[in-house]
């Protein structure tokens, strides 16, 4: 055999391997970026969402108020106006986190640890209101809700904090060093605290 063309297929091997080797780490990069995208987008609506006044409102009136102001084996297209319109806002929220955990846009501890909780209590009041609709609807009404709302419950609270490894004081009150002189009691500023 000819040594150039052991030496030219050794090359041509190597070339191939760059490339595949290449296109590997730029389809990874690709991902990374795009999970980084989703993961604004998801942090913007648990925040700019979930604080405004307009939203609190809702989540106030789904939750205290709903139940008495009528029957709940109605659809949620047949409430009231002013029902309806608090509803769905609460409801389209949490089916919009729902399909972020569906389509595996972020990371279900990150959801399920900032809104599981919230999204378990809307959830037990609005379930009668869904049912009806998927009625009228079919199966597939709010069904991302439902998804967020399943796996809030399989991993309760406590226990995605044991698996996030999130730390906790000793013993309450806190001792968080903010004591000058030695009364011992968290969060008193003694008199020479120059950053108080």
């Amino acid at each position: 055999m000819d040594v150039t063309i052991v030496i030219n297929a050794v090359a041509a091997a190597v070339s191939v391997l760059t490339v595949g080797v290449s296109a590997f780490f730029a389809l990874r990069q690709l991902r990374l970026s795009q999970s980084a995208n989703h993961t604004l987008v998801a942090i913007e609506l648990l925040t700019r969402d979930r604080m405004s006044d307009t939203f609190l409102e809702s989540q106030q009136y789904v939750l205290s108020e709903l139940a008495a102001a009528g029957p709940t084996d109605v659809p949620v297209s047949e409430l009231p106006p002013e029902a309806r319109k608090h509803v769905n806002r609460i409801a389209l929220y949490y089916n919009g986190l729902g399909q972020m955990l569906a389509f595996k846009v972020i990371d279900p501890a990150l959801l399920l640890g900032t809104g599981g909780y919230r999204a378990r209590e809307a959830w037990a009041v609005l379930e009668p209101y869904i049912l009806a609709e998927r009625v009228v609807r079919g199966v597939s009404y709010l069904s991302n809700f439902e998804h967020l709302v399943v796996l809030a419950t399989e991993t309760p609270w406590p226990v995605a904090v044991r698996k996030l490894g999130l730390r906790r004081f000793d013993r309450y009150p806190a001792d968080l060093g903010l004591v000058a002189g030695s009364s011992g009691v968290a969060g008193v500023a003694g008199s020479g605290d120059a950053t108080g």
